[in-house]
């Protein structure tokens, strides 16, 4: 199944819940989703998955043709071709359109549909799924109607677990992330129960030749590779691997190969990080003008011109090469490795020119890969404006010694000190960011004469056992529970499953990178986990005396932002600034971005 992992990767899937529908008593509506429902989405997506989560109640569903299936609490029912369809709660009641029941939704909330009868009540989340990619014989093999829920066994405890959190007051955005995680589940279950040689394409997925060819086609699309050398690999002769790749795949390896790599192409040019002419390179290609005629035959217009079509249509501009501000610090950074009170090794890094800046380490950045990555790149183009950023690999991180003697809040702090003292500042300022909060707040109370200004941004100065909302405790325990579930088996739904509560809005590589940094804080020993619920320094805060500046995401569902609303009110002096955003730490493309980046300025600005 890792070929398969590689093509629903490479589907970009992305979308929204659009519906939030109550129906009471009898009610059969005809659904589909259309250009209108999808706008603020794409432009116009080359397909669309519909699909409905049952919050509560039981819909039965029916594609026109077809067998009808009911669909109980906890079940999600995905089309994965968006075919028209009736959802109702008893067979035989006359249709209407959906269309003439949609509400506008408030304050930014899903568009809402409302049925006030005599009888039973059920709830549900309707929603899209789109993909840009131009072509996609795995959707057109797929039923017209699939169902995914929790079966009997332990196999299926993640499952279990991911369904019985949406349940739980999950929001729209977590519920639209999950139904890509469970599409993907769906796929697999439903490719598991063919009878052997049914299925068509789908059949040659669990070929054992066409698979690895696949699978090699997946991984080495910027090789020049051909049918004899892969006939070679999988052990088949040249014409007998051809003939039965084309069977089972409908095309043969090399148009496949060519279409696998202009696929590539087209993530590398959405994510935005490259030129027209490095994806060239990047995808194996010598000529950047064979790589645009390439690239027109597949996508019917030339790459720099399908990159900004796409970035309009998606509401944003493609990211540009990290600036020559960026890229400077970086020539002229500093590194180095230090050692913390308990004999452990913290690697650490200064970037820039100018008062220095420190940002203690969370388990989410790492100094050699996120100083211009999708989710850091630009708060460190803001950080080494006129500064000298010093920043840290947490212990157990990066560089950083993996395996330290000990995992308790005075040792994170002590490393931090050690970061201090290796950098040779005196007096400086601190940039703190969720987790790093706690460092950056406990070390301001303890050493004031040292912290001229601080800024706080998702942080919180007591843990959710000691903030003591139930329904947060709950959530984080079973978050925690998943974790340990996934730990040995696919990270991939989980780190997919947990982005969607730091980053709802995360998109493309921004996903990628997050899949990534997920092998940290699995890899990590969890008693780092009853530093983050138990630690209380609120009754230290009184001690700052530093200018603060307290800023919060007001719809982040990892920290709620009444965390920063209480450090806010303990720091005297302190400011508070809450932005309209939904993700933990905020995105470049963001419009709430700039609005903090000059706040960041400002606070952070020469005395």
């Amino acid at each position: 199944m890792d070929v398969l992992s590689d093509i629903l990767s490479s589907m970009r899937l992305s979308g929204g819940v659009v519906i939030d529908a109550e129906l009471s008593g009898p009610s059969c509506l005809v659904s589909q989703f259309t250009k209108e429902h999808y706008a603020s989405f794409f432009a116009e997506p080359a397909h669309v998955i519909a699909y409905h989560y049952v919050r509560s109640g039981r819909i039965w569903v029916e594609v026109p043709g077809e067998t009808a299936a009911i669909a109980e609490t906890g079940c999600i029912i995905l089309l994965p071709r968006n075919d028209k369809h009736l959802i109702y709660s008893e067979p035989g009641l006359p249709p209407v359109e959906s269309e003439t029941l949609i509400e506008p939704g408030l304050n930014g909330e899903p568009a809402r549909i409302r049925i006030d009868g005599a009888g039973d009540q059920t709830s549900l989340y309707c929603g899209f799924l789109g993909s840009t990619s131009p072509e996609n014989e795995l959707l057109h093999s797929l039923p017209s109607v699939m169902l995914i829920q929790a079966r009997d066994g332990a196999s299926d405890e993640w499952l279990e677990s991911s369904l019985r959190f949406a349940a739980g007051r999950a929001p729209p955005s977590v519920v639209a992330r999950l139904t890509e995680l469970l599409f993907a589940e769906a796929v697999r279950r439903y490719i598991d129960s063919l009878p052997e040689g049914q299925g068509g394409w789908l059949n040659g997925l669990r070929d054992p030749a066409v698979a690895k060819a696949l699978s090699i086609i997946h991984s080495r699309y910027a090789e020049d590779l051909d049918v004899t050398g892969l006939a070679r690999e999988v052990g088949m002769s040249r014409s007998a691997f051809a003939d039965r790749f084309t069977a089972l795949i409908g095309e043969s390896p090399m148009r496949y190969c060519a279409r696998w790599r202009m696929r590539m192409a087209g993530n590398l040019l959405r994510d935005g990080r490259q030129s027209s002419s490095n994806v060239a390179y990047e995808v194996g290609f010598n000529s950047e003008a064979a790589f645009t005629r390439a690239f027109k035959r597949e996508y019917g217009e030339p790459p720099a011109t399908w990159r900004r079509r796409v970035a309009k249509a998606n509401g944003a501009d493609a990211l540009d090469e990290p600036t020559n501000l960026l890229a400077k610090a970086k020539a002229g950074e500093r590194t180095g490795i230090c050692v913390s009170a308990d004999g452990t090794h913290i690697a650490w890094s200064a970037m820039g020119e100018g008062f220095p800046l420190l940002q203690p380490a969370v388990w989410f950045h790492q100094i050699d890969d996120d100083w211009d990555s999708v989710a850091w790149g630009h708060w460190t183009t803001e950080a080494v404006r006129h500064r000298r950023l010093i920043r840290s690999d947490l212990r157990g991180v990066g560089r950083s010694e993996r395996e330290p003697p000990r995992w308790t809040f005075d040792a994170l702090l002590d490393d931090f000190a050690a970061v201090v003292e290796a950098s040779g500042v005196d007096r400086f300022d601190i940039l703190g960011v969720s987790h790093g909060a706690l460092v950056a707040l406990a070390y301001a109370a303890r050493h004031p004469e040292r912290v001229r200004k601080l800024v706080l941004y998702g942080g919180y100065a007591a843990g959710f056992e000691v903030r003591g909302d139930p329904e947060e405790i709950k959530r984080r325990k079973s978050l925690l529970n998943m974790g340990r579930i996934y730990r040995d088996g696919d990270r991939t739904v989980f780190g997919q499953m947990l982005g969607a509560l730091y980053w709802p809005g995360a998109r493309g590589a921004m996903i990628d990178w997050f899949n990534q940094r997920l092998g940290t804080i699995m890899g990590l020993n969890e008693s780092l986990q009853d530093v983050f619920r138990s630690l209380d320094l609120r009754a230290e805060l009184g001690r700052i005396t530093a200018e603060t500046l307290v800023a919060h995401s007001r719809g982040d569902r990892i920290i709620p932002h009444s965390c920063a609303e209480e450090v806010a009110t303990l720091v005297r002096g302190a400011r508070l600034h809450l932005l309209n955003s939904e993700n933990h730490v905020i995105l470049a493309q963001e419009a709430a971005w700039p609005v903090f980046a000059r706040e960041l300025q400002t606070t952070f600005s020469p005395e």
